[in-house]
Parts: C-alpha cells; sequence; structure tokens
C-alpha cells in the first residue's frame, strides 16, 4: 500500500511538472505566475517618537515680605536770631587847623671862595746817576783806533757815547746814544771812552756817581 501511494504521488509530480513546463513553453505559465506573485510590498519601520512629558511649571514667585515704609525725621529749623543794626559811627567835627604860616625866602649865600691852587708837585726823585756835562769831570781827552777796514771801506761818521763814572771817576758803564752808522766805528768809540780817566765829582761834600755824553768823531784826511 506504501508503493501505491508512492506512485501516486510522483505521478502527480511528473504531471504537475510536464504541465508547467508547457505552460511555460505556451507563455500561459508567465501569466498565471505574474497573477500568482503578489506586487512587492516594501516596508519601512518607523521609530515611534517618546511621549512628550509636560514642561514643568515654573516655580511660583515667593511673595515678598512688606517692607514697612521708613519714617523720615523731620527736622524743625532753628531759629537765627535776628541780626542787629550796627550802630552808625559818629562823625566828630574835625577841629579847625591854625594857618599855615608863609615861608619867606632867605637871602642867597655868597659865593664860595674859590678853591687854593694844588701844592706844587715835588721834584721827583732821582734813581740813577745825576746827568752832568762832560766837562764837569774833567776826563782824558779819548782817543780811538780807526778800524782798518773801515779806513780801507772809507767809513766815516759821528758816535756819540753816553758814560757813567762811579765815586772814584772811573768809567763802569758806556752807551750808544746816536750811531755813526757804522758798527765797526760804533765800537771803536765805546772803547775809547772805557779807556778815559776822569774825577770824581763832588756834590755837598761827597763824591757821587754821574752820568755824561762823549762825542767821537772818524774822519779820513
Amino acid at each position: 500500500m506504501f508503493d501505491q501511494r508512492f506512485l501516486k504521488i510522483t505521478l502527480a509530480v511528473l504531471l504537475f511538472h510536464a504541465g508547467l513546463l508547457y505552460l511555460i513553453q505556451s507563455g500561459l505559465a508567465r501569466k498565471m505566475t505574474e497573477a500568482v506573485i503578489a506586487p512587492e510590498i516594501i516596508a519601512r519601520i518607523i521609530p515611534l517618537e517618546p511621549p512628550q512629558q509636560p514642561a514643568p511649571e515654573p516655580p511660583k514667585p515667593t511673595p515678598k515680605p512688606e517692607t514697612p515704609p521708613k519714617q523720615v525725621k523731620v527736622t524743625k529749623p532753628t531759629p537765627q536770631p535776628k541780626p542787629q543794626p550796627k550802630p552808625e559811627p559818629r562823625i566828630e567835627p574835625t577841629p579847625a587847623l591854625p594857618p599855615t604860616p608863609t615861608a619867606v625866602e632867605a637871602p642867597p649865600a655868597p659865593p664860595a671862595p674859590p678853591a687854593p691852587p694844588p701844592p706844587p708837585e715835588p721834584a721827583p726823585v732821582a734813581t740813577g746817576p745825576r746827568a752832568v756835562g762832560i766837562g764837569e769831570i774833567q776826563c782824558t781827552p779819548p782817543q780811538p783806533t780807526y778800524p782798518s777796514q773801515s779806513r780801507r771801506m772809507g767809513e766815516t761818521g759821528k758816535t756819540v757815547v753816553r758814560l757813567t763814572t762811579d765815586d772814584t771817576g772811573k768809567v763802569v758803564k758806556t752807551a750808544v746814544v746816536s750811531s755813526s752808522g757804522s758798527s765797526r766805528l760804533d765800537q771803536a768809540a765805546i772803547d775809547a771812552v772805557q779807556r778815559m780817566r776822569c774825577k770824581p765829582y763832588v756834590e755837598n761834600g761827597r763824591a757821587i756817581a754821574v752820568t755824561a755824553q762823549q762825542p767821537i768823531a772818524f774822519e779820513l784826511n
């Protein structure tokens, strides 16, 4: 019995497949497949939003305690004393001044006497030897030597030499006062004066130093 049932099932499956193959070949199976297969339905799962919780109610403001109004002290003005009027100064009458005497012009003073003339200045005190004439000291005549070179060159001239003698009459100092124009002639004149011998100059009984001038001429014959 088991084999008959298996044969029937197998036969039915074969017939089903044979009919299905026929339908596929004839195009009827496509229509039946389209009619049997339901169109694809795409379903999207939308997550449910959580239920919104109601917003908490804001806290009710706490009523502030009423502050009692501050009491303002009313200060009463201190009454000021009324200023007393100042007494007006009493003006005393000015005593009358005595009349001013009129000034009398004094007579003009006599002119002052002229100032006396200033006293004469004292004579300057000689700080050096006293100047005297060459004859007052009685010197020996000078004997100059004519320089040979000046003679050859024909030099001539006059030299004035100042000499100073001490309290013994010795010539201690010489200097050219006026040159002859030739240094050789001037030097020859100085040498001649230094060889002179003079007498001491006596003043008030005392010999003193003096100065004098000695001219010497140089001439060619």
